[in-house]
């Protein structure tokens, strides 16, 4: 008489992939928290932070002609360009039937820009310590925008285009944070609490999205890194050859190449690691 095959639970075999996920997942979340309690604390309440934020911010000039140029691009940012990026994005995932992966991208931009106008406009205020306008920008709007975007991107991208997401999201991210700066509607901290919040976010989405359903991740935290490098050095150059350059001359390079680095990697790095934990959905 054969012996009865015992048949494994559907869910068993993904449970140790489900824990791995809901544990990056909250490591995120509670470090883009971290991290947007920090910038608030320093660069926005601090007298020092003020300074040295300050002085970031005007560490690079555009000229006029490359200004409006850079403001042209910012000028893509706008409700009905999010909308229309929101309906291709839910588009690709319902093609796909991958429905709970189109909510949480929903989810995410909603959330995200929500979250940032309130704390801009109700919850946060800047105290005037006498280094630039003392009126609140904190976080940055459009910064937000394009992050929420690539992260809801991310989500429902195919394993096939995830590399492509990664390097042309991370190039329009670091194109977007830098001209708020040169074009002085923003200063660099409220480049990276922008950052903060869409991570935060996209966090949330990932963690919810676990406990539904998770599997093995794909690619590797290197080569999503690589990616976001390239599109971060190439939106750089796009902007030093657009006219963006460091005030004072050949003296400023040292601060304004910094302050581009800054913005810069702390995005690539933000990108790489949401695509490594948001891979467990790709297929």
């Amino acid at each position: 008489m054969a012996s009865p095959t015992i048949s494994r639970a559907p869910s068993a075999g993904r449970a140790p992939g489900r824990a791995k996920t809901v544990a990056a997942a909250l490591c995120l979340l509670t470090l883009s928290f971290g991290a947007l309690v920090v910038t608030v604390s320093y660069l926005l309440d601090a007298r020092e932070g003020q300074r040295v934020d300050q002085a970031a911010m005007d560490a690079v000039y555009a000229r006029r002609d490359a200004l409006d140029q850079l403001l042209s691009v910012l000028g893509y940012l706008s409700i009905g360009t999010m909308a229309t990026a929101i309906v291709v994005l839910v588009s690709m995932a319902a093609l796909r039937q991958r429905f709970a992966a189109a909510v949480g991208a929903v989810a995410v931009v909603a959330a995200a820009n929500i979250t940032t106008q309130v704390l801009k406009r109700v919850v946060l205020d800047r105290p005037d310590h006498g280094y630039g306008w003392h009126v609140n920008s904190l976080p940055s709007g459009h910064t937000t925008a394009a992050v929420s975007l690539v992260v809801a991107a991310l989500l429902v991208a195919p394993l096939a285009l995830r590399g492509l997401v990664v390097l042309v999201g991370t190039g329009a991210i670091v194109l977007t944070g830098v001209s708020t700066v040169v074009a002085g509607w923003h200063r660099p901290s409220d480049v990276l609490a922008a950052l903060a919040v869409g991570l935060f976010w996209g966090a949330a989405v990932v963690l919810v999205l676990a406990l539904r359903r998770a599997g093995p991740s794909s690619g590797t935290t290197v080569g999503s890194l690589f990616f976001a490098l390239v599109g971060a050095a190439v939106a750089g150059a796009v902007l030093l050859g657009l006219g963006v350059r460091p005030y004072g001359g050949w003296s400023g390079v040292a601060p304004a190449a910094l302050v581009m680095a800054l913005i810069g990697v702390a995005t690539a790095l933000s990108i790489a690691v949401f695509a490594r934990i948001s891979s467990v959905f790709a297929r």
